[in-house]
C-alpha cells in the first residue's frame, strides 16, 4: 500500500510539472458506432492560427485511433492552408516510462527515516533504485523505504493523454473553424429486446435497448450517436492494429425515444434523438423505441428433417409481421430476443429467448421460444415401395396430440427429396419450395390429429 501511494504521490508531482495544452473545447461531437468493433469519430472546434508555420496539437482522442484514417479541415479557410505533417503521440505517462526518462539525470529522494539523498540515477528495477552518489559511491535502496521522489523539469517526449498533433502551414490568421475525424477501435453496439406476451398469448408489448459499449480509451461528452446495422467488409488487419480492452461497466440508461431510421449504402443507420455521453470503459443502455402494443401468433412445429420415425415434442414458434399494422413496420437491428409471460397471479415469468437477424419492414419474425410440454408428434412409415430402380412410393401417418386445456395451431413441416408428386393427402398443403411442404391444421385441447399423405418419387 505504501508503495502504491509514492507512485502515485510521484506520477501527481510529474504531472503539475508538465506543460498543458489547451483544453479541447469541442462544439460538436458526432460518434457513429458500427457492430464490430469500430467507431467513427467527428469532431467541431474553433483553433488559433498564425500566419507561416503552425504546430497543432489536440490531445484526448482515442487510445486506438487508426492514424491513417485521421482528417483535419479547415473548411471555411479554403485553400489557405496545408496540413504538412501528422503525429500520432501515444507514449504516456506511467511510472517505469518516467524512471526510464530520468537515467543518468540527478533526483532526489526522502526516505522513511527523514533523510534526503541526492544523485544521478543509474537504474530502477523491481523494488530498488541504484543512485551514484557525489562522492562516486552507489547505492541501493528498497523503494519501500522511500516517501518521496523529486525530479527536475521532466524532459520531453512524455503525454498525459493520446494526442494528435500536426505541422500546418498557413496563410490565415485568426480563428478558424476545425473539423477532425477519424477511425478509432474499441466501439460497438448490440441490440436487445424484451417482448412480454399476454395472457391469449396473442398481444404483446416490445421495448428495446440498444447497449453501447466505449473501450477507445477516450470519453466523448455530449455525442450525437449514429448506429450502423449490417455487416462492414473491411481488410485484413496487420499486426499492429489494436485489440481490444477490458470488458466494460454498465453504467446508466437513457430515456425512451423513438431513434431516427434511414437507409445509407446497404445498411440501416439509426440516430438516437438525444446527446450521449460515452465515458471510457462503460456501457450505456438507451432505448431503441418508445413500447410497442402488436400481436402476434403462437404456433407449433412438428419438422420432419430425416426422414425416418419420429416421436417428439413440438417446438414453441411465436410469430409477428413486421408491418405498419402491427404497430411496427421498421427495420430492426441483430440482437437477442427475451420473452416473457404473465402468470395467473400478476407475476412475470421468463419463458425464453431467441436472436434475431437484421430485420427489413414487412418481413416476419419467427421467434422460438421452446420446446412444447403437452404437445406431442409422432410420425411413422406407414408403407413403402421400392419395387421400381431409382423410385419409391412411400405412404406416411402423422399424429399430433394436444394435452393442453386449449386448442393448439400447429404446422407440419415435411422435406421431399428428389422429383416427387403427392398422389393423396388427407388434409390441405402448400408447397413453401422443391423440397418443402407445410401442413397447417388445428388441434383441439386434450385431443389428437393424424395426418397422412402418399407421395412418390425418383432420383
Amino acid at each position: 500500500m505504501q508503495k502504491d501511494r509514492k507512485r502515485i504521490v510521484l506520477l501527481l508531482l510529474i504531472c503539475l510539472s508538465l506543460p498543458c495544452l489547451a483544453t479541447n473545447e469541442f462544439k460538436n461531437t458526432q460518434v457513429t458506432i458500427y457492430n464490430t468493433n469500430l467507431g467513427l469519430v467527428y469532431q467541431e472546434k474553433e483553433i488559433d492560427l498564425v500566419k507561416g508555420r503552425n504546430i497543432l496539437k489536440i490531445e484526448g482522442v482515442s487510445r486506438q485511433v487508426q492514424p491513417a484514417t485521421v482528417k483535419l479541415k479547415f473548411p471555411k479557410i479554403g485553400g489557405q492552408y496545408q496540413v504538412q505533417e501528422q503525429n500520432f503521440l501515444y507514449d504516456l505517462v506511467s511510472t517505469s516510462k518516467v524512471f526510464s526518462k530520468y537515467i543518468g539525470e540527478k533526483i532526489e529522494l526522502r526516505l522513511e527515516s527523514g533523510e534526503t539523498i541526492s544523485g544521478t540515477l543509474m537504474k530502477q528495477e523491481s523494488d530498488r533504485v541504484i543512485l551514484s552518489l557525489p562522492n562516486d559511491a552507489v547505492r541501493i535502496l528498497n523503494e519501500d523505504k522511500i516517501v518521496d521522489y523529486k525530479f527536475p523539469a521532466l524532459p520531453g517526449g512524455l503525454i498525459l493523454k493520446p494526442t494528435l498533433e500536426w505541422n500546418v502551414q498557413s496563410d490565415f490568421k485568426g480563428k478558424a473553424g476545425a473539423q477532425l475525424s477519424y477511425l478509432t477501435g474499441g466501439m460497438s453496439w448490440n441490440a436487445e429486446y424484451v417482448l412480454v406476451m399476454n395472457h391469449n398469448e396473442k398481444n404483446f408489448n416490445l421495448n428495446s435497448w440498444i447497449s453501447l459499449n466505449n473501450n477507445s480509451g477516450t470519453t466523448f461528452e455530449n455525442a450525437k450517436v449514429k448506429l450502423i446495422a449490417g455487416d462492414i467488409h473491411r481488410a485484413t488487419k496487420g499486426r499492429g492494429e489494436y485489440n481490444d480492452i477490458s470488458q466494460a461497466r454498465i453504467l446508466g440508461m437513457a430515456q425512451k425515444k423513438i431513434p431516427e431510421s434511414r437507409e445509407i449504402a446497404d445498411y440501416h443507420l439509426y440516430e438516437l434523438p438525444d446527446p450521449v455521453t460515452l465515458r471510457d470503459q462503460e456501457m450505456k443502455q438507451v432505448s431503441l423505441f418508445s413500447e410497442i402494443a402488436g400481436s402476434g401468433e403462437k404456433i407449433y412445429i412438428f419438422e420432419n428433417n430425416s426422414g425416418n420415425d419420429m416421436n417428439d415434442p413440438l417446438q414453441v414458434i411465436f410469430k409477428i409481421e413486421n408491418s405498419d399494422a402491427n404497430n411496427m413496420g421498421f427495420a430492426l437491428p441483430e440482437g437477442v430476443v427475451r420473452l416473457f409471460q404473465y402468470d395467473s397471479d400478476g407475476s412475470l415469468q421468463f419463458i425464453g429467448e431467441d436472436r434475431i437477424g437484421h430485420t427489413s419492414k414487412k418481413d416476419t419474425l419467427r421467434l422460438i421460444i421452446g420446446d412444447a410440454f403437452d404437445v406431442k408428434g409422432r410420425r411413422t412409415i406407414v408403407e413403402q415401395d421400392r419395387s421400381i430402380t431409382n423410385a419409391e412410393t412411400m405412404t406416411i401417418s402423422i399424429t399430433i396430440t394436444n394435452r393442453k386445456s386449449k386448442a393448439v395451431n400447429v404446422e407440419v413441416i415435411e422435406y421431399l427429396a428428389g422429383f416427387w408428386n403427392i398422389r393423396k393427402s388427407s388434409h390441405e398443403y402448400r408447397k413453401e419450395t422443391s423440397h418443402r411442404i407445410v401442413f397447417p391444421i388445428v388441434v383441439k385441447a386434450d385431443s389428437s390429429k393424424t395426418i397422412s399423405y402418399t407421395y412418390s418419387r425418383r432420383w
